[in-house]
């Protein structure tokens, strides 16, 4: 995709690849809970298992092709569903959580959209903003995060379509950084879910 218009707040960790691979059917659902783990079975996060989540919830059909996404600190998945569309998921691996409320994210590209904390404090917040790329002047961009800042998980989600009607909703997108597994470390299910995905490595 062309380069972006501008930087998004809250959303430095996520890096645009341009490789792609192929989908292949997957195995049964999974769902595995990291905080209900035993900490001393859980294991990094890898992007094969951020896919298979991000597959879970949008849905196998929809997707054509999958590359990794992230920087040092941080590990994710580019998927590029059919159209003109891609959806960025990353989870933070480390550093600290970059905001504490979700009167932290008013003033960013997010203050207009929804926002709301957990009994646990887990900060989720969702909406949608101006189209990520130059040339995009008929779409738009979903953006949704969840952030613990007592945990310190941290994951974000970046979706962008040419259309003038999302694929993708804020709430989609939402339950897609919400879902449990996506953490730093996660349990082995996780990993285990993508690993029958093809995937290219960040920058080939």
């Amino acid at each position: 995709m062309p380069g972006p218009r501008r930087a998004l707040p809250l959303l430095l960790a996520l890096v645009l690849t341009g490789g792609c691979g192929n989908d292949t059917a997957p195995d049964e659902a999974a769902d595995p809970d990291p905080s209900s783990s035993d900490p001393a079975t859980l294991e990094a996060i890898t992007p094969a298992g951020v896919a298979g989540v991000v597959r879970e919830v949008v849905g196998a059909e929809r997707i054509v092709s999958y590359s990794a996404a992230g920087e040092s600190d941080s590990v994710g998945v580019q998927v590029r569903l059919s159209g003109r569309q891609v959806l960025v998921v990353t989870v933070q691996v480390t550093g600290d959580a970059p905001i504490d409320s979700c009167e932290d994210i008013a003033d960013t590209a997010m203050g207009g959209g929804e926002c709301e904390t957990d009994e646990d404090g887990t900060i989720l917040a969702s909406g949608t903003a101006e189209a990520f790329s130059d040339d995009n002047t008929r779409g738009s961009t979903v953006l949704a995060q969840s952030i613990n800042p007592e945990s310190g998980r941290v994951v974000y989600a970046l979706y962008e379509t040419y259309s003038p009607t999302p694929a993708l909703d804020p709430a989609t997108v939402a339950a897609i950084v919400s879902d449990p597994a996506l953490a730093a470390m996660t349990d082995p299910a996780t990993n285990q879910a993508g690993a029958d995905i093809e995937l290219t490595a960040p920058g080939s």
